[in-house]
């Protein structure tokens, strides 16, 4: 159902509506109540109903998740509230907050005098420090927390951010938000020292501020990693802008420079290999998801292909480069598909130093009945290894290395 990264762990929700977590576990971030710093394998949440997760996120060190009746339940780091449960005692200007182990209920303020218990959490998304849900009734933000690009004490339970309502999506970088409302347009708030926020300036916002770029793109969706951010629009443009370090942008192995604003990415952003599958006829992909991790970025295209660049240490590019890093945009080197068949990757995530990916394998029966009928036609059909669109099985696959 869904595959997230964090910072040097991972997490997947199940059809069934269980959540599994593993890897890193300080501050008890995988909910298990262990004390085993490592969770090598996915291991299901037990303090969560196995059949009630609706979606989930990972933080620094901390996770948030919100069941099918709307509740939301958060553990793991809590030392800025940003699990949103006050456990800790003031004393001395010091507030001490006790980090939580297993999963507890964040107790959400009552809106406009009507009973708390009613609102509704659709959507979270975790920062460094920090937490953000959205209410479906209203589409309004709350958030919790170290107070993204503001020097106020943290919220240690949640509150209402102003000045947006109608969202559909959320996305939270190390230090800084993205919003893209039901009317496409998008906001940003947080710190803005390397042009994350995409207003043309470098600077931090306290609330959110809309990105003037995008308001004509048709964003359908964004992305936001440590200290960078992407939209893709529905006509399967991407954008970016923020820290061009280590080429996470995509922009080419020589533009490493930070963006202040929405960049396109265009074909001389792609590098010498992308046109293997992946163009049509010199063009650039159309992409329909973008992930952005801390120092990485992963692109997925309709075809079922997936595009890394930036940093490559511990292989979280998932292709071999002739560096430490590449700012080209190409495609990644998946194992061979079971029976000669192809595979076609449907969903991407991207962590701190790891990549996750879902894809699906189609036969090599089917494929060769396509190929026939494509020929038959006066047509063809390359044999791209992740060419396909009906699933036979379905699988997870991880570039981590």
């Amino acid at each position: 159902k869904a595959i997230l990264a964090g910072s040097r762990n991972s997490a997947a929700l199940a059809s069934s509506g269980a959540l599994y977590t593993w890897g890193w576990n300080s501050h008890d971030t995988l909910g298990h109540d262990v004390d085993d710093e490592w969770i090598p394998r996915p291991r299901a949440v037990a303090a969560l109903d196995p059949s009630d997760v609706a979606c989930a996120s990972l933080g620094g060190w901390h996770v948030c998740a919100a069941d099918n009746d709307g509740r939301l339940f958060a553990w793991g780091g809590n030392e800025y509230g940003q699990a949103g449960v006050d456990t800790g005692t003031a004393g001395q200007g010091v507030h001490v907050s006790l980090h939580l182990s297993v999963p507890e209920l964040v107790p959400f303020p009552a809106p406009d005098g009507l009973n708390a218990n009613r609102l509704q959490i659709t959507q979270v998304a975790c920062g460094g420090m920090c937490s953000f849900a959205v209410v479906g009734r209203t589409g309004e933000v709350y958030t919790w927390g170290q107070t993204v690009g503001s020097e106020k004490e943290p919220a240690r339970s949640p509150v209402r951010v102003p000045g947006i309502k109608g969202v559909t999506t959320l996305a939270a970088g190390m230090f800084h938000a993205l919003a893209l409302q039901e009317d496409g347009r998008v906001f940003s708030w947080g710190n803005g020292d390397y042009g994350q926020l995409g207003l043309g300036r470098p600077g931090n916002e306290d609330t959110p501020t809309e990105v003037e770029a995008l308001s004509r793109a048709g964003v359908r969706s964004v992305a936001a990693g440590g200290w960078h951010s992407a939209a893709v629009t529905a006509g399967g443009v991407c954008y970016v802008w923020g820290r061009g370090e280590y080429g996470r942008l995509g922009l080419g192995d020589g533009d490493c420079a930070d963006k202040q604003r929405p960049v396109e990415l265009t074909l001389g952003s792609w590098g010498g290999d992308n046109r293997e599958g992946g163009g049509r006829g010199g063009s650039v992909p159309r992409i329909v998801e973008a992930a952005l991790g801390g120092t990485h970025s992963c692109l997925l295209d309709e075809s079922g292909r997936v595009y890394s660049f930036g940093r490559n240490s511990l292989g979280r590019l998932g292709r071999a480069v002739s560096g430490k890093w590449s700012g080209d945009p190409a495609p990644v080197h998946f194992p061979p598909a079971p029976g000669g068949g192809a595979w076609r990757v449907t969903s991407v995530c991207a962590g701190g130093r790891h990549t996750m990916a879902t894809a699906r394998v189609r036969s090599k029966e089917r494929l060769d009945a396509e190929e026939a009928a494509a020929s038959a036609s006066g047509g063809s059909r390359p044999r791209s290894p992740l060419l396909s669109q009906s699933p036979s099985r379905r699988t997870s696959i991880s570039a981590q290395q």
